[in-house]
């Protein structure tokens, strides 16, 4: 194995699927939520190692809008995370064969989600972490793999909701560099427009958010007290970043939290 690649966790990921030895029990987790697992389904959701944990509310908001459209989805009580933090020394050091077996790991491990899939009747796999996307992309080519927002594009109806509210698309400037597979947005875009009434001021990404520059240019730019995210990451530093002494809170949203709150206004 190169030596910019940590052992130690790789075999972490093989042994328990996760990056980080205390990560909570998936399927107790799950059950908690009250998002299914492990059923015959015809989509299933890759969260990511660290999403569920992390965003819970946003999954069950996204397990909302897909249980009203009456969308075929499972979970996994056991996902192999697909090995993204074993990339960064390689992406660091630029070394190309590192960054090469580090691509090798990955299908090693997204393989495993696929089988599991197979096994249930899934038909595709809906990626709802954003550094898993090109990852999965370009590990299974083959497979029949999408970014979440089209799922929900698929999931929703026309409706009308007069707001205007802040997108932040985000740069994926890393994720390129795991794989060179674009996010696919379109599916943003489609859900938007279903929203008779929505006014979208879109923020662009000249910077990483990670970076102090980048996180300073998102939240200055903000122009409403509604921000939306389809990026995992985006969100994070959203959330990190914002002020804590407003008037008015920000109100920071997943785009699948966004979309379950007009539904339910809608169903009013």
């Amino acid at each position: 194995m190169h030596t910019l690649i940590d052992k130690e966790t790789v075999k972490l990921i093989r042994q328990t699927g996760a990056t980080f030895a205390n990560a909570p029990n998936r399927k107790t987790l799950l059950e908690e939520l009250g998002l299914p697992c492990d059923q015959p389904a015809e989509n299933v959701i890759v969260t990511g190692c660290q999403v569920l944990p992390g965003l819970p509310k946003a999954l069950q908001a996204l397990a909302r809008v897909y249980d009203r459209a009456g969308f075929s989805y499972t979970f996994l009580s056991e996902e192999y995370c697909c090995g993204n933090n074993v990339y960064r020394p390689a992406i660091k050091a630029r070394d190309q064969d590192a960054l090469a077996e580090c691509q090798a790991l990955s299908r090693e491990f997204v393989e495993k989600n696929l089988l599991k899939a197979r096994e249930l009747g899934a038909r595709r796999l809906v990626i709802f972490c954003s550094p898993c996307y090109p990852i999965y992309k370009h590990a299974l080519p083959e497979e029949d793999i999408v970014f979440y927002p089209t799922t929900l594009d698929e999931c929703v109806s026309p409706m009308e909701h007069e707001q205007s509210v802040d997108y932040y698309a985000g740069c994926y400037r890393l994720h390129k560099k795991f794989a060179p597979v674009p996010m696919d947005l379109k599916g943003v875009k489609k859900v938007f427009s279903k929203i008779s009434g929505l006014d979208v001021h879109s923020i662009s990404a000249p910077q990483c958010c990670y970076k102090p520059e980048g996180a300073a240019h998102m939240m200055g730019s903000v122009k409403t007290r509604t921000m939306v995210h389809v990026c995992t990451g985006c969100y994070f530093q959203s959330l990190m970043n914002a002020p804590q002494n407003a008037q008015e809170p920000l109100n920071i949203l997943m785009l699948s939290e966004f979309i379950d709150n007009l539904q339910k206004e809608n169903e009013q």
